[in-house]
């Protein structure tokens, strides 16, 4: 989870960022402030990954205070927060990551987020292969030779959407507990990565005094390897080291076959695949905070391949991905033009009237 410190000369200011950061997710407030100074001098000792900054502000203003927090803090990208957007060039030229006009539009939230996703990703790709579930640049690679105890079919994972788990036979298997659901979500999204038992007690039971976390961990590694060997699959989660796995040769998800269809881009007929595969963000109807980073990443990996695509395809191949983006980014108006103006070509004058009227729908739903 991202750590994140607030600066707003104004309480209610900091209320409002500090909730909507927690709807949407994988940012954990570890500092407010309402004066820059006592930002900087705590900034150090806080280290965070992102600072939400308020320019116009008493004694120090944001600007001034955002090259001696960079100083202090090198490693954290600096988001802007006004209600005053004369200052957008002034802010953009201290290689702010983002700026975010007040009101704060959770969606304009969002998209910051995933560009810090997005640059992060990129700097972990030069510096190591070794990233949380794999990059949506790249496809997850198949299993290495040897690692399943036995030649037998996978269990087929849905995660994108929501998370259902289903047998070789086809049947939908059910979790003991929400907690034990979590658990397995939790560790298939590390894959071949060891997960140390704390960092699950940290993420899953972090209220929980350590003695009791413990015993709901074990507890629930009890009734996920329960369920795994009522279907014939004893090893699915592995342990040593004080780190527990899961045996990912045993598991075969659609957001591996998406990864696929994004590392070709979607050429040809992938983009199709690509619009049926994605019936949701990667765990949406779950929304794990710890999963929330990824998501965003996934996301925006997606809207890129599909904005792409549009470029290249046929007007048949056009109105599919352009429902799609609407779908997955309704506020966009512009989408809805594209895909009317393509229905229109089209001679579709229903599809066209249909369209206009969600676009006006959605503006009169934003108020």
């Amino acid at each position: 989870m991202w750590r994140a410190i607030l600066i707003d000369d104004e309480e209610i200011a900091l209320d409002v960022m500090d909730i909507m950061l927690n709807r949407v997710g994988g940012v954990k407030v570890v500092g407010r402030f309402q004066l820059a100074g006592e930002a900087l001098a705590q900034c150090g000792a806080l280290q965070p990954d992102l600072i939400f900054l308020d320019i116009e502000m008493p004694g120090v203003s944001g600007l001034d205070a955002a090259g001696e927090l960079a100083a202090s803090c090198p490693d954290a990208e600096i988001v802007f927060v006004t209600a005053h957007d004369q200052y957008a060039i002034d802010a953009y030229d201290t290689e702010a990551i983002g700026y975010l006009l007040k009101p704060v539009a959770e969606d304009k939230l969002v998209r910051v987020l995933s560009r810090y996703a997005n640059r992060q990703a990129k700097k972990k790709n030069r510096s190591s292969d070794n990233s949380v579930v794999g990059s949506p640049s790249a496809v997850a690679s198949a299993a290495e030779p040897g690692n399943r105890a036995e030649d037998r079919p996978a269990l087929s994972l849905k995660v994108l959407g929501s998370m259902e788990l289903y047998a070789p036979d086809g049947r939908l298997l059910t979790w003991r507990t929400k907690k034990t659901k979590e658990l397995f979500a939790f560790l298939w999204h590390h894959r071949r990565q060891p997960v140390y038992k704390y960092a699950i007690l940290e993420h899953l039971w972090p209220d929980d005094p350590a003695e009791r976390g413990q015993k709901l961990l074990h507890t629930s590694l009890y009734y996920l390897r329960s369920l795994f060997k009522s279907v014939g699959y004893e090893a699915v989660v592995k342990y040593g080291d004080d780190r527990y796995w899961i045996d990912a040769s045993s598991v075969r998800s659609d957001l591996e076959d998406l990864l696929g269809g994004l590392e070709q881009g979607g050429a040809g007929a992938g983009i199709k695949d690509i619009l049926q595969l994605y019936a949701g963000d990667y765990l949406e109807m779950e929304y794990y905070d710890w999963a929330s980073a990824y998501r965003i990443e996934l996301r925006s990996t997606l809207l890129s391949t599909m904005t792409a695509a549009l470029d290249r395809a046929a007007d048949e191949s056009r109105v599919l991905i352009l429902w799609k983006l609407i779908e997955v980014e309704p506020s966009q108006g512009h989408y809805y033009d594209l895909l009317a103006d393509v229905l229109s070509r089209a001679g579709d004058q229903a599809g066209v009237r249909r369209v206009h009227a969600m676009k006006e729908q959605m503006r009169l739903d934003e108020g």
